[in-house]
């Protein structure tokens, strides 16, 4: 089980990241292979394990980060969802996602009944799904996010993360992700 390795960290874990165009940071060939990758997350994991699970660490509304709030275009609330994507019962993605009230009630994605079911399954199941171009981030060590990677990994490298904004039935969500130090884009 998860939670008996990996001890559950207090929601909301992720602080603020400066978020850059691809281009601002040198990505080795398999680090942008992940990064840069326009499909499914999800699916990819899948491919990946001979087992793929979500842990969800905690989905409310709260005040989102100045910086999320700008993109999103939104002062006020969002629902904030954070989970871990594991392959084979081990974390190799932290996940953030960001949407108004208005697409946790809505019907579409059945945010509200996710729970431990992933996300990307949903959106990319949506046929009027949009995908904003992709932002990528270096998370150095002192990020909450590696600290939780210093943590269960004992590893102090920078991490790297992508961010990108979807569309779908009229409402948006941001999500980024954070490669943890299992995943194979730091091999």
């Amino acid at each position: 089980m998860i939670t008996e390795f990996y001890p559950t960290p207090v929601f909301p874990v992720s602080e603020t990241l400066c978020w850059v165009p691809p281009k601002q940071l040198a990505l080795t060939p398999e680090q942008a292979d992940w990064l840069l990758y326009e499909g499914s997350l999800t699916q990819r994991l899948k491919q990946v394990g001979q087992q793929f699970s979500v842990k969800l660490l905690g989905q409310q509304q709260l005040a989102p980060h100045a910086e999320e709030s700008e993109r999103l275009k939104h002062h006020g609330p969002v629902v904030i969802r954070e989970v871990l994507l594991c392959c084979n019962e081990v974390p190799w993605v932290f996940a953030r996602s960001l949407f108004l009230p208005s697409a946790e009630s809505s019907g579409t994605l059945n945010l509200q009944k996710l729970g431990n079911e992933s996300l990307g399954e949903s959106l990319f199941a949506c046929k009027d799904l949009y995908c904003g171009p992709i932002e990528v981030a270096t998370v150095n060590s002192a990020h909450s996010v590696a600290q939780l990677n210093h943590q269960w990994f004992d590893q102090k490298r920078p991490l790297l993360g992508r961010r990108r904004m979807f569309s779908t039935s009229g409402e948006q969500l941001l999500v980024s992700e954070i490669f943890l130090e299992p995943s194979s884009l730091y091999r």
